[in-house]
């Protein structure tokens, strides 16, 4: 009986899942001295600001930067990206093929020269064919877990783009 409460009633996959990169957000950052390591806010309330000059300063020139909707970034390259297929057998993962896909970054965003946030990596399910039991239903899943929007995340302020203001307009009667 225990073990078929243990099979079908806890979190548990049985089947064959791709597990790729997605990125984790941090809004509330202290950079540290070693090169692409920062700490969580001591003081989440009020975090320490960063501008790219101080952040380049402690960790040297980035990889890479560019531009995001409404908020500027510098990134430093962390490694490979990895994809895995493996089998899931309960809880137990099996790998299959591990492949390098490209590179892992850590990005700095900035909006109007202060820091926002930023981002990680963080691996999780992609794709998956099997069954497998959640927090509350179990079931058969087929295809996409999740989306490239969703994986690809970026700290709040930088998902919105700013509305423009409103231009007066001229009056209907010509006046």
């Amino acid at each position: 009986m225990f073990t078929l409460f243990s099979l079908t009633f806890v979190n548990c996959f049985y089947g064959v899942a791709r597990f790729g990169s997605t990125e984790w957000v941090d809004e509330s950052f202290e950079i540290t001295e070693e090169r692409k390591i920062f700490k969580h806010a001591t003081d989440f309330r009020n975090p320490p600001v960063y501008s790219k000059a101080d952040i380049i300063a402690k960790w040297g020139e980035p990889s890479t930067s560019g531009k995001e909707a409404v908020c500027d970034y510098i990134a430093y390259r962390d490694g490979f990206e990895w994809n895995i297929i493996g089998a899931m057998i309960w809880i137990i993962p099996i790998p299959l093929l591990i492949l390098p896909t490209g590179f892992d970054y850590v990005r700095i965003y900035f909006k109007e020269e202060k820091s926002v946030g930023l981002t990680t990596a963080h691996y999780a399910e992609t794709h998956a064919i099997g069954y497998g039991c959640g927090d509350n239903s179990c079931g058969f899943i087929r295809g996409q877990t999740s989306d490239y929007r969703s994986r690809r995340k970026k700290p709040t302020v930088c998902m919105v783009a700013e509305r423009p203001e409103p231009q007066p307009q001229p009056h209907p009667t010509g006046g």
